[in-house]
């Protein structure tokens, strides 16, 4: 099965000012993230809570964690609060049947916040949020 590294989410309570630090020191370019319209559940993608870095290649995520994520978005774990990688894989299905086999709960949103790609969220042994996702065919 295949797999790179899609993006890495990184939580900043103060997203203008971090995504500031990447544009000015690292010369990195904002881009406008491919957030879904609608039946997104409850996560806010506005500029004082998103910034989207992307060099089409790779991405950076900085988002603002909120202390009501998992409740609004049913989720058993919160993927902003300590960041997460995400990494794309070419066979999600294969991914989900690997986790039951090993008895490890994920939630499985599908095409939850990304126009065109489906996600799942687990635990890594190390307590890591890890988002797992694949192009929808």
């Amino acid at each position: 099965m295949g797999w790179k590294l899609h993006h890495v989410n990184v939580p900043a309570y103060n997203v203008r000012e971090t995504a500031q630090f990447y544009t000015e020191v690292l010369g990195m370019e904002e881009r406008s993230p491919a957030f879904k319209d609608r039946d997104r559940g409850n996560f806010k993608t506005d500029e004082q809570n998103v910034a989207w870095f992307d060099n089409g290649v790779e991405q950076l995520h900085i988002a603002k964690p909120s202390h009501s994520f998992c409740v609004d978005n049913h989720f058993h774990m919160d993927p902003l609060v300590n960041g997460h990688v995400a990494i794309e894989v070419d066979d999600l299905d294969a991914v989900r049947e690997r986790l039951r086999a090993r008895g490890m709960y994920f939630a499985d949103p599908g095409n939850w916040a990304l126009n065109g790609y489906q996600q799942i969220y687990v635990l890594d042994p190390a307590h890591n949020a890890v988002e797992i996702n694949c192009k929808l065919r």
